[in-house]
């Protein structure tokens, strides 16, 4: 009770307003009812509306009177003194009817409706029994006025109408009966509209300790989450997010599963609560609870776990009975997965899901972070290389092609000088030989800067781009074809150069090497990704062997595609046999 009090004190300003509105809302009623009043009042008396001292009708003083009370009403509501006084105004409205009704010896009786408006305020401000009494109290005082004024001296003898008084007691009875229901009904809604308030009160408290638990656990969360950021060996951040885990949903046993590179299979990166035995495993993945977690973007809660085919060569889960497993994904790329498990049935509910699967978040985006600086670490030294490189390809390019050209052309100049003065004859023929090595030298250079930046990328999309590319391959012994499906997406700028000269590399290894009678390039956008296939019909080679050889050739070849594709946040996959071809395959997400 005393926690609920400071908010029943805090609702008294709120109500006293309310009632404080609704008696200007009456106050406001009665005005209108006196512009009625003063309306009628001429056709009643038949006097004018002003009154003069020679005027001796009582209905007019009587309107008067009423109207000096709703002006004193009226400043009553600006004094919070006397707003209390205000309560029983309603007495006055009813007296100030019935006199009217007394001095009123119309039959007609249209003065009665305005009984109804006093009434209704008695019975949203009385209990339904002192609202039945004022409305009974009230009827009889009508019924008497009523009977007076029409058996008076000035009226003559009873008048002799059965209907009359039948109308005359059901309008008493309506009088008597208007208060008490609406008063029932107000109160049985006010109790209704309670119950509604304390419901809400009920929900308000609940969402307020809800709010305070969520302040609780993200103030938890941004501690794990600074501590994870803080380290850049990716072993510390998971035996740190293990441990962490353990004071958000206490478990038996932790487990960070990441890939060994190789096709499904895992091998345990950090553990908590793992016998020693169990440290050194590699898991293989099937089509059980943890390949579904892994092709899941979705939390995942196993209750038996010792009949998971996948978990049962880890003898530390064994006495375990349930389990929940937290996907590490991050775009297209799936690193592993966190797996709780406890040996109580029923443990992790859906907020200590919520809990872990935060948590993971965090530890995902500084495992992130440590991979990251260790990759830029290693991209710095390879584009160091790759840049000297391309600084020797280039000048390789440049002296094979262009700068021969140039110097056959300084030649031919010089001879067709020497046969200008000894065999003019033959100028003409060797100045149409000049100006063909000079079309193809254009050619080449117009090619070669075609490959290091196409203009058609910034302005007509990839797509268009390829088809111009592809066109200078036209009459080779090899048929490439461009198959582009719809494709609609905006790329950035640098991605669709990246795809370029990703596309560009594949192409020209298959050229070089395979010895491909068919080279197919194809795009494919679907909702989320945009897909690129380049396929030969070459000899293929040992994918196994070149990886091994990579580090000793140091060429743009295989990991080059795949760095440029994991640069864009996409990924690169490469199929080949020897004997039957080579698939490219990169996909990259469409932001």
């Amino acid at each position: 009770m005393d926690a609920v009090e400071p908010e029943v004190s805090s609702l008294k300003p709120y109500l006293q307003r309310q009632m404080l509105g609704g008696d200007r809302f009456y106050n406001l009623s009665r005005w209108g009812v006196l512009a009625l009043l003063l309306g009628l009042s001429q056709l009643i008396s038949g006097e004018p509306l002003w009154p003069s001292a020679a005027s001796q009708n009582p209905i007019t003083l009587v309107i008067w009177g009423y109207l000096a009370f709703a002006v004193l009403a009226t400043i009553a509501l600006f004094i919070p003194r006397l707003v209390p006084l205000l309560r029983f105004s309603f007495a006055v409205d009813l007296l100030v009817f019935i006199l009217l009704t007394l001095l009123n010896p119309d039959p007609r009786d249209v003065l009665y409706p305005l009984f109804l408006l006093p009434l209704v305020n008695a019975a949203f401000r009385l209990h339904s029994s002192a609202s039945l009494l004022t409305g009974l109290m009230t009827a009889i005082a009508y019924m008497a006025a009523y009977l007076v004024a029409r058996i008076g001296p000035d009226n003559g003898s009873i008048p002799d109408d059965p209907l009359g008084y039948v109308g005359l007691l059901l309008r008493a009875i309506v009088l008597v009966f208007i208060p008490w229901i609406t008063g029932g009904l107000a109160e049985r809604w006010s109790a209704s509209n309670r119950l509604s308030v304390a419901l809400a009160e009920e929900k308000a408290n609940q969402a307020l300790r809800e709010a305070n638990a969520y302040r609780d656990q993200t103030r938890g969360l941004y501690e794990v989450a600074y501590t994870l950021a803080t380290t850049h060996n990716y072993q510390n951040v998971l035996e740190v997010a293990l441990a962490e885990s353990q004071k958000l949903a206490p478990y038996t046993c932790g487990i960070v599963l990441l890939s060994t590179g190789h096709p499904d299979e895992l091998f345990v990166a950090a553990s908590r609560g793992l016998d020693e035995v169990d440290r050194t495993k590699t898991i293989s993945i099937s089509r059980g609870a943890l390949g579904q977690a892994l092709r899941s973007p979705d939390p995942m809660r196993i209750n038996d776990v010792h009949r998971e085919p996948e978990l049962a060569e880890l003898t530390s889960l064994q006495r375990c009975q349930t389990a929940c497993l937290l996907p590490l994904r991050s775009g297209l790329n799936t690193y592993g997965v966190m797996l709780f498990a406890s040996e109580q049935s029923g443990a992790f509910g859906n907020e200590d899901v919520g809990k872990l699967a935060a948590l993971a978040s965090y530890a995902l985006v500084a495992l992130q972070n440590a991979q990251l600086i260790f990759d830029l670490q290693q991209e710095r030294t390879k584009l160091l290389s790759k840049e000297e490189e391309v600084r020797h390809q280039l000048a390789r390019d440049l002296h094979d092609g262009p700068a021969q050209a140039l110097a056959a052309i300084t030649m031919n100049v010089e001879f067709i000088k020497r046969l200008l003065e000894r065999d003019p004859g033959r100028v003409l023929p060797e100045l149409d030989k000049l100006g063909q090595l000079a079309k193809r030298t254009t050619h080449e250079v117009r090619t070669m800067l075609f490959e290091l930046r196409p203009l058609a990328l910034e302005t007509q999309g990839l797509d268009v781009t390829l088809q111009q590319y592809l066109e200078r391959f036209q009459g080779n012994a090899t048929d490439i074809i461009l198959e582009a499906e719809g494709i609609t997406a905006q790329l950035d700028t640098k991605v669709e150069g990246t795809l370029f000269n990703i596309i560009q590399e594949a192409i020209n290894n298959a050229l070089k090497h395979a010895r491909a009678k068919h080279i197919w390039v194809r795009l494919r956008q679907t909702p989320t990704t945009l897909e690129t296939i380049v396929e030969d019909d070459g000899r293929g080679f040992d994918l196994q062997k070149v990886r091994a050889s990579y580090e000793k050739r140091g060429s743009f070849g295989l990991m080059n595609i795949e760095e440029r594709a994991s640069l864009m946040g996409g990924v690169a996959e490469v199929s080949s046999e020897p004997g039957k071809g080579t698939v490219w395959k990169v996909i990259v997400p469409l932001r």
